[in-house]
């Protein structure tokens, strides 16, 4: 994996059935080199908010995560941490802008 950019601030949650709540977040961008899926786009971040919040995101199985860009995100939650409120997810569909 070749990393291009970690991008971090401080955003908004936003689920399905519970509104929105604010968050901060951890995302890393990075290219495969090499396999089948050589030269795709790969995400993975890290999601601090409040724990009912990220309950109801992992049981949608989508949300979307809106930057201090004002770039929305759609994710799905990968682990949780709720003793902290963490979570873990992947960019389910459009990158972010690099």
């Amino acid at each position: 994996m070749q990393h291009l950019k970690t991008l971090a601030g401080n955003g908004w949650l936003r689920t399905r059935d519970a509104g929105s709540v604010q968050g901060r977040y951890q995302i890393v961008i990075s290219r495969r080199m090499t396999g089948p899926e050589r030269g795709q786009l790969a995400t993975r971040g890290s999601l601090t908010s409040e724990p009912w919040a990220l309950v109801v995101a992992r049981v949608d199985g989508s949300a979307v995560l809106i930057l201090e860009t004002g770039e929305a995100l759609d994710i799905r939650l990968t682990g949780l941490a709720l003793t902290d409120g963490d979570a873990n997810f992947v960019v389910a569909g459009k990158m972010p802008a690099l």
